[in-house]
């Protein structure tokens, strides 16, 4: 069996090489067939060699007894099957299967490239498109290098919205031992749902589990009712000023609003996992989550000029830098970083996890009163370019009711009976 570098490029992190480097891949990779029933992988295998699925279906078992099954045309197939060594999972072909087995050592290579490439491009747009004195690049400049540092060395700031946190770490404390009724109470805090995938991953493992209860059932619920009570005492904001409040509260409304409409469309377009679709949705804005954190840290105030700007250019690279570096499965990245980028087909006519949360996000917007939608591919894929018909409608009624049960559920609304001031504009 014979592949190309076309083939190659609908996988992460593949997709990133240069047109040459991938055919270089493409020739050095081994491309197989495996007939029903046959083991591609097993359990404790040391085979320093990824495998992706090109086409047919295989079932993942675990150790434990758990079992997945994934199609060629899952977004889990865009990643390496089980990359850990030695394996923790048995492959296996349920189908006639096509797949293709690549060096670990050349995914790493991609991968170190990419974060590089990355922070290079971004320190040389703050240097060189910024005003003449340097003033309004103080704030980006310093913070973006302030970001990298710390995510290399473990010591990211991430807060959590504190009357947010509070609440959440709260119901998580009194709540009983049930993960599947912890889960939802844990999805209401981006930076909590974050820390708890990432504590989650065992040492050695390649990747965070996908779905936020399989992470809370690893982790146990004392050592849930930890991490929330260390993110609520260590890691939360009480914003003394108005403007930083109402930031904090606009970015945590977004994360959620965007997380309740990609899980009721994941479920509508057969979508799958529909819960690790919903957590892509809440945490799509992790890059402006990480920016609004270091700029309350700030070392003055940073204004909403500054915090716009920086927000519009860098919360894509921020945010993606940040989930890879934390092992996020690849595709919930590619899928978040790729909903940036509105006006760009994806994934042809198949229904894709950024045109999911591209259709939430542009919802989202309208329904906080951000102005019309404009002509974009996956709103045309979802059918949903107009906003009056009755999915869409039912789509904004949906955004404005996720928040108000959120709020009620927490009792933010008995906390304040302050009318709240206008909503600043960061990002989207």
């Amino acid at each position: 069996m014979a592949g190309n570098s076309t083939q190659l490029s609908c996988f992460s992190p593949l997709d990133e090489a240069p047109p040459q480097r991938l055919e270089e891949i493409a020739k050095e990779a081994q491309w197989l067939r495996a007939e029903k029933n046959e083991v591609l992988m097993e359990v404790g295998d040391n085979d320093e060699h990824s495998i992706f699925l090109l086409k047919g279906n295989i079932l993942l078992e675990a150790a434990d007894g758990r079992k997945q099954i994934i199609k060629h045309t899952d977004p889990a197939a865009r990643s390496p099957l089980s990359r850990l060594r030695p394996s923790r999972y048995r492959v296996t072909a349920l189908t006639p299967v096509q797949y293709v087995k690549i060096d670990n050592a050349i995914l790493d290579q991609l991968l170190e490239e990419e974060e590089s490439s990355e922070l290079i491009s971004s320190h040389y747009y703050v240097v060189e498109e910024g005003g003449e004195d340097g003033k309004d690049n103080d704030f980006a400049t310093q913070v973006l290098a302030q970001i990298y540092e710390e995510l290399q060395q473990d010591r990211l700031l991430l807060l959590s919205w504190q009357p947010v946190a509070l609440p959440v770490t709260t119901q998580l404390m009194t709540g009983g031992e049930e993960i599947e009724a912890l889960a939802p109470i844990a999805l209401l805090d981006p930076a909590l749902t974050v820390k708890l995938l990432r504590s989650a991953m065992e040492k050695g493992q390649a990747e965070v589990p996908e779905r936020l209860s399989g992470a809370m059932r690893a982790l146990g619920p004392e050592r849930v009712r930890r991490i929330a009570f260390l993110n609520l005492f260590r890691e939360s904001s009480k914003p003394h000023s108005a403007l930083m409040n109402q930031i904090f509260r606009s970015a945590w409304e977004q994360a959620l609003t965007v997380s309740r409409l990609a899980g009721e469309l994941a479920a509508e377009h057969g979508l799958k996992p529909v819960e690790s679709v919903a957590v892509a949705g809440l945490l799509h804005n992790m890059g402006k989550l990480t920016l609004i954190s270091y700029a309350y840290n700030f070392y003055r105030e940073v204004s909403l000029e500054e915090l716009k700007v920086s927000s519009q250019m860098f919360a894509k690279e921020t945010g993606r830098m940040v989930l890879t570096h934390w092992n996020l499965p690849p595709y919930l990245v590619r899928g978040i970083t790729d909903s940036f980028e509105w006006s760009q087909e994806h994934g042809g006519s198949e229904v894709t996890l950024s045109d999911i949360l591209i259709a939430a996000r542009l919802y989202a917007r309208l329904a906080r009163g951000k102005g019309p939608l404009k002509e974009v591919p996956a709103l045309r894929k979802l059918k949903l370019e107009d906003p009056r018909s009755s999915r869409g409608q039912e789509l904004q009624r949906l955004a404005i009711q996720s928040v108000a049960e959120a709020r009620r559920f927490l009792g933010l609304d008995r906390r304040s009976s302050k009318p709240k001031p206008r909503e600043p504009e960061t990002a989207a």
